[in-house]
């Protein structure tokens, strides 16, 4: 999905040994209700073709692609936040998907929590929020999954 990237350089337990972090899983939650979750912006959803949508996951993303494929502190918490986004509108790009799911698979909020003592709002939203979307990642029908995110054109700026 990312440009020289293979899946399994990010699936390392890396994302464990940071010195620290920022609480980021609500502020990027809400990042995405204050993106598009208005009038004007539902209804250009509502509207768009499924690579028009892809295309706007993609611009999510594309915002902090390095933080979504380096091993970083915030990493599955990133994924997380964007795969409940990708699942609420019901567009899961297919090669996504299997990014998001192997990610949170393999996220051990015990072990990560024990090493960044998250915040108790972030800790239970996280807690809340994984499973759910672990399930529907794995629920997932295969017929539904969309038109893919773009692969080729990671770090354009669109000003």
């Amino acid at each position: 999905m990312f440009p020289e990237v293979r899946l399994s350089d990010v699936l390392i337990d890396q994302v464990y040994n940071f010195p620290g972090r920022k609480s980021l899983y609500i502020e990027f939650l809400q990042y995405f209700i204050d993106l598009y979750d208005y009038p004007r912006a539902i209804a250009i959803w509502n509207q768009s073709s499924a690579e028009e949508r892809s295309g706007r996951l993609w611009w999510v993303i594309n915002e902090a692609w390095e933080s979504y494929c380096k091993v970083n502190e915030n990493l599955p918490v990133i994924w997380l936040a964007t795969a409940k986004k990708a699942l609420e509108w019901d567009h899961v790009p297919i090669n996504f998907h299997p990014w998001a799911l192997a990610i949170l698979k393999r996220f051990d909020l015990e072990r990560y929590h024990a090493a960044y003592h998250l915040p108790r709002d972030e800790y239970e939203a996280i807690a809340s929020d994984l499973p759910v979307v672990l399930e529907g990642l794995r629920n997932y029908p295969v017929a539904k999954l969309t038109a893919p995110i773009d692969e080729d054109n990671w770090g354009y700026i669109d000003y």
